[in-house]
């Protein structure tokens, strides 16, 4: 077989023409060899770029989500002390609201106590000048009863005699 491709004979019997297979042939290596020189190798080597700007932007994108995460957490974390700051602020306004209530209240109570012990001795000291009061009054209207069954005006020792027995018998 290789003797027949040799003398041409198997080309010739399929209409083949040798020369113009062989000009083919080194024109399609030259095209070839041309085309992934300039062509092929530009856009190779585009290709290769533009995998390596893809590999930086899923690392910037990786570096990005943990940079989120990072202050995500970190976030949270001041969240949680801004919390427990306000509540123990809140406890200590509570704690100083409830000693100032306390206080006002003592101080309600001290005060009604004081004012309550005041009016007991109003009260008191009312109560004995009415008792004298009365005493003068009864002692008088005695005076003037026994003056008018007795139809007399007494002197002034008996009205004195009967001061003393109504003083005595109060």
């Amino acid at each position: 077989m290789i003797s027949l491709l040799a003398s041409g004979g198997l080309l010739q019997d399929l209409g083949i023409n040798p020369v113009v297979l062989a000009t083919q042939v080194v024109i399609f290596v030259i095209t070839f060899l041309l085309l992934s020189r300039l062509l092929f190798g530009r856009a190779l080597e585009h290709m290769q770029r533009r995998e390596e700007e893809i590999q930086k932007a899923r690392e910037a994108i990786q570096q990005v989500r943990t940079q989120v995460e990072r202050m995500t957490k970190e976030y949270e974390a001041h969240l949680a002390k801004i919390d427990k700051e306000g509540y123990d602020k809140t406890q200590a306004l509570l704690k100083d609201a409830l000693a100032t209530a306390q206080g006002a209240i003592a101080k309600a109570q001290a005060d009604a106590k004081s004012e309550s012990e005041r009016a007991i001795a109003e009260i008191a000291r009312e109560k004995k000048a009415s008792l004298v009061q009365l005493r003068s009054d009864v002692t008088q209207l005695t005076l003037e009863v026994a003056e008018k069954v007795m139809e007399t005006r007494l002197d002034s020792g008996a009205r004195a005699l009967v001061q003393k027995y109504i003083q005595e018998r109060s």
